[in-house]
This record gives structure tokens, C-alpha cells and sequence, in this order.
């Protein structure tokens, strides 16, 4: 009987180690950063930064309200861009993922290293070109 015990117990505690580095390595379904930054130009010709969320991130529950804050920094920390935006974020279809069109002249843009997006539970954070 106490053999048996024991094995249950050492069967738990597997569970729980195995359940622990799943949790932990586990990224929920997105693939790259939660926020990929680029360059790109507007239907009308007018620079902008297409700034893209992972579908997972991209939920009413992971806001604190209907709409966040965007800011850009420089690589000394300083803002280019503040903008805000309604969350979730929509997909028009291209790129098919949850995504905003934000305005950046070619000077803005330029200076851009970083964006961030505050008000949501999550961390959203990427660099301008990395994927």
C-alpha cells in the first residue's frame, strides 16, 4: 500500500514539472514578437508605419478599455509618435493579421526605433524591421 502511494505521488509531481515547462515555454500560438513594426506606404502615397499584433494578443480582454496609447521612441527614448487607437485592432485583409496604418512622414519615420502599445495586459513592444 505504501508502495503505491508512492508512485501516485511521484506521478503527480511529474505532472506538475511537466505542466510548469509547458507553461513556460508554451507561446501561445504566435509566431515572432506580440508587435511587429514596418515601414510602408499608404493607398494614397503618404508614408506610414504598419504596426501588426499577434491574433492571440489581440483581445478585448487583454485591454484595460476600448482604446490604447502608441508611442514611438527614438533610440534615445524620445517620442516621435503618440496616437491612440480603438482595441482590438482591426484586420482590413492586408495584411491579414490585426493591424493599425499609422501616419509617419519620412522624417518620423526615420527617427523611429522602437513603438509601444500601453493600456493592455500585455507587454507590446517591438522594433522597427525585426520580425
Amino acid at each position: 500500500m505504501e508502495r503505491k502511494w508512492l508512485t501516485v505521488a511521484v506521478l503527480a509531481a511529474g505532472l506538475v514539472v511537466v505542466s510548469l515547462l509547458v507553461g513556460l515555454t508554451a507561446d501561445g500560438g504566435s509566431s515572432g514578437p506580440p508587435l511587429q513594426l514596418e515601414r510602408a506606404t499608404a493607398v494614397d502615397g503618404r508614408p506610414e508605419l504598419l504596426i501588426t499584433v499577434a491574433e492571440d494578443v489581440n483581445r478585448e480582454s487583454n485591454a484595460r478599455g476600448p482604446v490604447v496609447d502608441l508611442k514611438c521612441r527614438d533610440a534615445r527614448g524620445g517620442v516621435v509618435i503618440e496616437a491612440q487607437h480603438e482595441w482590438p485592432l482591426l484586420s482590413d485583409g492586408s495584411p491579414p493579421l490585426p493591424h493599425v496604418h499609422q501616419p509617419a512622414s519620412q522624417i518620423e519615420s526615420g527617427k523611429i526605433d522602437r513603438c509601444e502599445i500601453t493600456g493592455t495586459k500585455v507587454e507590446l513592444t517591438g522594433r522597427l524591421g525585426i520580425r
